[in-house]
């Protein structure tokens, strides 16, 4: 059995965008072509990797097994088709990052960068989608991974919000509803009040952070309920969902925006990386 590339593209594609149809904007290729994909994948392995529940997917147990080998062996892959491709690159890329996920993937993708292009000389600015848009207007920056439109760069994630509150605690049964929110222009304050107002919730701002770091260890004491990625949000934390009274929030398109003037090759090359790091 040989494994294709391209095939565990797009198997990973799937499980980090939620579904067939997003995965079609991140590989690039027809919904059709994506389950015909799928399906040789599977014809491969001898088991079915999703299984369908209403309109959502998930795993089978064979695709469980499957997705850590498959995240291994397309970054060795990655890794080393940059190695091979581009060893000589040099220069420098100044990068701006929402704090969302500064923690959760930035790690990551400079260290495989500086492995790969140890010439390269990379600065970091993590701050608030408004914040960075103008310093990347102004050519402060080189490239902004923010939250975004498909009209402001290119969509390389999505990620749904959820309702996070400690799982030791009836914060959440609070009313008026204590709320741990970020700064005044950040879109998850803004969708947060809309949704409780738009059910009639009282509410009260408990506390305000300008870091994800500080919302976390607000909710994680039983202080407040706040909204955070899905995919950056604890472990132990309990999602709160219709059924507890709170209602469905926004999916978010995490985006990547290049400077107009900065096209050179290192800023390609980060670019390729945070796109790989982000799946």
């Amino acid at each position: 059995m040989e494994l294709q590339i391209d095939l565990l593209k797009t198997f990973l594609a799937i499980i980090d965008t939620g579904g067939f149809t997003n995965a079609s904007q991140v590989v690039h290729r027809t919904q059709s072509a994506i389950s015909m994909q799928v399906k040789r994948l599977e014809d491969m392995i001898g088991q079915p990797l999703f299984e369908r529940i209403g309109r959502s997917i998930k795993l089978t147990t064979e695709g469980e097994a499957l997705l850590p080998y498959a995240r291994r062996l397309l970054k060795l892959h990655e890794e080393t088709v940059a190695a091979m491709a581009r060893p000589d690159v040099v220069g420098s890329v100044r990068i701006g990052i929402i704090d969302d996920y500064a923690l959760r993937f930035l790690p990551d993708i400079l260290s495989r960068f500086a492995k790969t292009y140890p010439r390269v000389q990379v600065t970091v600015r993590c701050e608030p989608t408004s914040l960075l848009v103008p310093a990347l207007e102004k050519g402060e920056l080189d490239l902004a991974l923010i939250n975004g439109t498909n009209k402001d760069g290119e969509v390389i994630r999505h990620d749904q919000a959820v309702w996070v509150t400690s799982a030791s605690h009836l914060i959440h049964e609070e009313d008026p509803l204590p709320l741990a929110v970020f700064h005044d222009e950040c879109i998850f304050r803004k969708w947060s009040l809309e949704a409780l107002d738009s059910i009639n919730r009282r509410y009260r701002v408990a506390y305000q952070s300008p870091s994800v770091a500080g919302i976390i260890a607000t909710v994680s004491t039983g202080l407040a309920v706040s909204i955070l990625f899905g995919s950056i949000a604890p472990q132990e934390f309990r999602v709160l969902r219709k059924e507890d009274g709170f209602p469905s929030l926004p999916e978010a398109k995490i985006v990547l925006k290049r400077s107009p003037g900065r096209n050179s090759e290192a800023v390609a090359c980060m670019s390729q990386h945070i796109r790989e790091g982000m799946r």
